[in-house]
């Protein structure tokens, strides 16, 4: 399997349109930590089986994880994710720039933490490095932060409570100020956000926390009645992950809790940062592939839905227990211990959930039947 990131770098220049991106900090949720979400969205309904690979980078410092590809996280704690935002009036055409996977690529092998990764690509505004037009949101155990980010302007601000959301419209007043984005447009990407803010908001306040169970329900709402195409969910939804920090052993027990595959047709898997292996159906984008099947035949089968979402439940309990025994494996120098039950884990539920996909499609009764 290929690991470069020449991939990335030339899809990136596609647009992302209609993501959206959330970070909540440790007061809100029930990790304690914080957590990044991305619910990535794409090409009006067209199937994209999304992978999880270890990239390679030249002169790149620190390994890295690499999902859908537009989600990035390394061994020193840091996660990096991004939405698109409309053109700015500072990338006039002929300007030579580096495309958001180039942007990306950058800062996740090079950077170990919010704070260098910030001074990178503020700097990249100031040296004709000139990034595209983008908004990214990066977090370590400590902190996390959202840019706005074009080729000579940058705008940010750190998140320290509560939570942030993003979705595809400038919300820093001195990045509106040069803003391409149509009214129209703006307007469908707030009430993305504003849907996304209330769901959340709604949730810290009935429950005091955020739940992990709460995040992958987000992704996955949708309201075709009241907001038909401008949920969080909808036909272009390409796959979500959430990513938790570990702030004791960012490169092994760092978590991202992927959902390889439309969030409403797939199950929701957590993953070690410090995994030795890779399955195949996850590598090869054969795990996404069997998601968009689900999507074909079973688009409406609220049953299939209730089993994924009681399958990972069960996954996150498990993970959780396992993770903590990790912990204490890694405190008495048990590190190579800790890591092959966390990979048999990650292994065992990763085959658990590929193969409940296949149960389903083959109980599928022909249509007439």
């Amino acid at each position: 399997m290929l690991k470069s990131l020449i991939a990335l770098s030339t899809a990136a220049a596609i647009s992302l349109e209609a993501c959206t991106v959330w970070i909540l900090a440790p007061d809100s949720n029930e990790t304690g930590k914080f957590v990044l979400h991305k619910t990535r969205d794409w090409g009006d309904g067209k199937e994209i089986p999304v992978t999880l690979l270890k990239p390679e980078f030249p002169e790149g410092k620190y390994k890295v994880l690499a999902f859908s590809p537009y989600m990035l996280f390394n061994e020193k704690g840091l996660g990096m994710v991004d939405t698109s935002t409309p053109m700015t009036t500072d990338e006039p055409p002929g300007l030579e720039i580096i495309n958001i996977g180039n942007t990306m690529n950058r800062v996740i092998h090079s950077c170990a933490n919010v704070k260098e990764g910030l001074a990178m690509l503020e700097a990249f505004t100031k040296d004709g490095t000139n990034p595209k037009h983008d908004n990214y949101m990066l977090c370590d155990p400590n902190e996390a932060v959202i840019v706005e980010l074009s080729p000579k302007h940058i705008a940010y601000r750190k998140v320290t409570q509560g939570f942030a959301v993003h979705t595809n419209h400038h919300i820093f007043s001195e990045s509106f100020a040069i803003s391409k984005g149509k009214l129209e447009s703006n307007i469908k990407s707030a009430t993305r956000m504003l849907i996304t803010q209330d769901a959340l908001a709604r949730s810290l306040q009935e429950k005091g926390k955020i739940t992990m169970e709460d995040t992958m329900a987000l992704s996955r709402f949708r309201d075709d009645e009241k907001y038909p195409g401008i949920c969080p969910f909808r036909n272009s939804t390409v796959c979500a992950a959430d990513y938790i920090p570990d702030s004791d052993y960012p490169g092994l027990l760092g978590t991202i809790r992927i959902c390889p595959g439309p969030p409403r047709y797939t199950i929701a898997i957590p993953v070690p940062i410090g995994i030795n292996r890779i399955p195949e159906v996850l590598e090869s984008g054969n795990f996404g592939k069997r998601s968009y099947e689900i999507k074909r035949n079973l688009s409406d089968d609220e049953n299939a839905l209730a089993q994924f979402q009681q399958m990972e439940q069960r996954f996150w309990s498990e993970y959780l227990e396992q993770h903590s025994e990790a912990k204490k494996l890694l405190g008495n120098n048990e590190k190579d211990k800790a890591m092959e039950m966390l990979q048999a884990l990650f292994d065992k539920q990763v085959a658990e959930a590929y193969n409940l996909l296949k149960q389903l499609l083959d109980n599928k009764k022909p249509e007439g039947n």
